[in-house]
């Protein structure tokens, strides 16, 4: 069963980069356009920013679902490296999972109330006319992933913290 969650992490990841790389690349360009046709060329190009925007909306909201999945996003490591207790990193490990769940809900909770504004009072962008929810999508994926991510570090450091000890070996 841990094998259908690694390969459906592995796709995810995948797909997470490949976005990640191209809103990159899109957000540079766009910028780099912009910057280049208003003071080098005198042009005012509708719809760009707006452009450089949602590609940067994607791109930090993929970013921190990968944070998230390497347990990277909210580090402090001065506690959790001083701990010298294989129980105590466990038990630090498992109120650490906790944290991060309930902000996890907290974020799906408000992408949750977002959408259902967006879908009570639909908004589009001024110069291209494109729908909000565009944008806002990638909020609503990143605090899914992130809340399954939080899950999953919950569920192990649970198996951990309650894990029996192994008695030693005859021949250790």
């Amino acid at each position: 069963m841990f094998q259908v969650f690694e390969k459906c992490d592995r796709a995810i990841m995948a797909i997470m980069s490949l976005v990640v790389i191209i809103t990159n690349l899109a957000v540079t360009g766009f910028i780099l356009f912009l910057v280049l046709a208003r003071f080098v060329l005198g042009w005012s190009v509708v719809g760009v920013l707006e452009m450089a925007t949602f590609s940067a909306i994607w791109l930090y909201m993929c970013g921190a679902v990968i944070a998230a999945r390497n347990k990277e996003h909210l580090v402090v490591d001065f506690l959790s490296q001083s701990i010298r207790s294989d129980r105590m990193r466990a038990l630090h490990a498992l109120a650490v999972s906790v944290i991060m769940m309930v902000l996890s809900l907290f974020f799906l909770s408000l992408a949750q109330d977002m959408v259902a504004w967006s879908i009570k009072r639909p908004q589009t962008t001024a110069a291209l006319g494109l729908p909000l929810i565009l944008p806002q999508s990638a909020i609503v994926l990143a605090a899914v992933l992130c809340s399954v991510y939080a899950l999953r570090d919950l569920v192990k450091a649970v198996m951990v913290v309650f894990a029996r000890p192994q008695a030693p070996s005859v021949g250790s």
